[in-house]
């Protein structure tokens, strides 16, 4: 054998060591996930649990050896609610970090300041803590959301303000931001469907308890119901200035708020009603319910509520979505079978009692007494 042919054949074992090791390497590099969310500031329960119910699963399936062997790395950065940290800490996930998606972002403010970034990169966004209508039309970006839209929240919040408990006179407490409009204008599009139109819409600042004007405002009106669109902090003492006032209001809210931390925040006997968008996971007893409640049982530091398993149920549906993609791993096998999933996996249909003629995801009530 000439040195020519030894030389030839010996890089040709070369190159072939090489490329079997980048596909080893490949194979067993983590799947990445960026999550921007509150982790501090006024509405950092909300982030926290979110975190702590995706994690529930995620850390399952990576004791379990991953998605074929690819564990699930997700990246938490805390943007207290503010904009412009989700901006930056988005760009950290997809320039920085090279993340195959963004996933469980939350709030309407938030995400909509990312849309830019979205639409350049391509990145998906899946799962977002939001109900916001621009990611529930399609756009020039990838979404996949788990959960109904603000409007539909905003069609039951009419239905049992209007129709079950006969108010005709109902003002709007609105966050001054993305997230109040986008609610300001489905209330008052459901409320114009029963030919009625707001009696008030009074604003205050996002990330600050500065209710007093608006309380003041609403207090001049004939009002008997008021739907209240921000933060658990901020809407508690709204509840309770107009209790002390000796005003007889009736208060709802939507599922952002977490209902668990407005509840543990005002009296016993005053009720309000906050719209949801997963099944209540306490009474629940569906499948996934079950195991849900058995993993938390065994986690000392963790309480089950709504926000809790919502975060536990994103982390569910990107996983059988990715397992489903195993054998050829990519961003567009992932978009295409997430709602493959929520169409045709059992124990999602069963829980949302999804059908061939109820394909919509629903909407819940909790009730604070």
């Amino acid at each position: 054998m000439d040195s020519l042919t030894r030389y030839t054949k010996t890089l040709f074992i070369t190159l072939l060591f090489l490329v079997s090791e980048h596909s080893l390497c490949n194979e067993s590099a983590p799947i990445k996930l960026g999550m921007s969310i509150a982790l501090s500031g006024p509405a950092q329960e909300i982030g926290k649990q979110l975190h702590a119910g995706a994690m529930l699963h995620f850390n399952r399936v990576n004791q379990q050896g991953g998605i074929k062997d690819r564990v699930i790395q997700l990246i938490v950065r805390d943007d207290g609610y503010e904009p412009n940290r989700t901006v930056h800490n988005t760009r950290f996930f997809i320039y920085e970090q090279n993340v195959d998606a963004l996933f469980g972002f939350m709030g309407t403010p938030t995400t909509s300041a990312i849309r830019p970034l979205l639409e350049h990169s391509k990145t998906p966004l899946l799962m977002p803590f939001t109900g916001a209508d621009f990611l529930h039309h399609v756009g020039n970006y990838h979404i996949f959301n788990l959960r109904a839209s603000y409007q539909d929240e905003a069609n039951e919040q009419i239905k049992y303000l209007v129709k079950e408990q006969g108010h005709q006179k109902i003002a709007l407490l609105i966050q001054a931001d993305e997230f109040g409009i986008t609610l300001e204008k489905s209330l008052t599009k459901a409320l114009a469907q029963q030919s009625l139109q707001p009696t008030v819409i009074s604003r205050f600042r996002r990330n600050t308890n500065d209710v007093e004007k608006a309380h003041a405002q609403i207090n001049t009106t004939k009002a008997t119901a008021v739907i209240m669109i921000g933060t658990y902090e901020p809407l508690a003492k709204f509840v309770k200035l107009a209790t002390n006032n000796q005003q007889n209001l009736e208060f709802t809210s939507v599922s952002f708020v977490s209902s668990k931390a407005l509840f543990a925040r005002i009296k016993p006997e005053q009720t309000i009603m906050v719209t949801e968008v997963v099944p209540n996971p306490i009474l629940c007893q569906a499948k996934l319910c079950e195991q849900f409640r058995r993993l938390v049982q065994r986690e000392t530091n963790l309480k089950i509520d709504h926000i809790l398993f919502e975060g536990y149920l994103n982390a569910l549906v990107f996983s059988r979505a990715a397992q489903q993609c195993a054998a050829q791993y990519s961003q567009q096998c992932l978009l295409r079978k997430l709602p493959w999933v929520l169409e045709h996996d059992s124990d999602l249909k069963a829980l949302f009692k999804l059908s061939d003629h109820q394909k919509k995801l629903p909407v819940y009530r909790s009730y604070s007494s």
